[in-house]
């Protein structure tokens, strides 16, 4: 009987799951321990001056993540590549490879929100949803050291303040003219709406070093009829052709 009714269903109803194998940094449970080297800026980077720490670079990192759990050799692979934003403005990146917990999740639920319509809207090529495949993919690879350097202020105004606003709170920063526009943007962007499905963040946190924020994207799952429901549309079609059909032959 199931084949019968799945028959019956237009293609257009079915939904396909479409979903992304996570790198080696994400796998394995949380919180997850293991050494991260961090491997200096993944789109170069752009002064900025921010209140209570000066003058910093600010963009985009990259590096590895090597999670204890993984069975292989000692060190960082290949496959272990991702890339990551600032999270700790009170120390400092260093090269490593140093102990790090990876942790699931963002605790606020506003920052959390406000993270994802930040990155579902302006986060590079998401729906590549990973940072290696058979070598380090496009996603998160910002076109120019500008936005990278911006979607790193906006990152930093989420994470240490709540007004969304680089000019007033607790969080200040000023930078280049191209900068702040597309940082004034990303926090736009971030403001209101939906949360969009898809996203996981992770931290990656030190006693000795600067903490990390770094995100997946899975295509999110499509909402796909219950089976009732798809025999009830069935039944339905298949009388009106049937009462179609005694007109034609009336």
């Amino acid at each position: 009987m199931k084949k019968s009714w799945i028959w019956w269903v237009p293609i257009g109803a079915l939904s396909v799951a479409t979903s992304v194998a996570l790198g080696n940094p994400f796998s394995g449970s949380n919180p997850q321990p293991g050494n991260l080297t961090w491997s200096g800026f993944s789109n170069s980077s752009v002064g900025a001056n921010i209140s209570g720490d000066g003058g910093v670079l600010a963009g985009q990192f990259q590096g590895f993540f090597d999670p204890a759990s993984e069975a292989d050799g000692a060190g960082a692979e290949a496959d272990d590549f991702f890339r990551f934003f600032c999270i700790d403005l009170s120390q400092s990146a260093l090269g490593g490879p140093l102990p790090y917990t990876r942790n699931l999740g963002v605790g606020d639920a506003t920052n959390s929100a406000q993270l994802a319509r930040l990155f579902d809207a302006y986060y590079p090529n998401k729906t590549t949803g990973t940072y290696y495949s058979g070598g380090p993919t496009n996603f998160g690879s910002f076109a120019t050291a500008d936005e990278s350097a911006a979607f790193q202020l906006a990152v930093w105004e989420i994470w240490f303040d709540d007004d969304l606003s680089l000019l007033t709170g607790t969080f200040q920063a000023t930078s280049t003219a191209s900068v702040l526009t597309w940082a004034n943007i990303y926090l736009g962007a971030a403001a209101s709406g939906p949360t969009p499905a898809g996203w996981t963040f992770y931290d990656f946190t030190s006693p000795d070093a600067q903490d990390y924020l770094s995100a997946t994207y899975s295509v999110p799952l499509r909402t796909t009829p219950e089976p009732g429901t798809v025999i009830l549309f069935c039944i339905a079609a298949l009388t009106a052709w049937a009462a179609m059909r005694r007109r034609q032959t009336a």
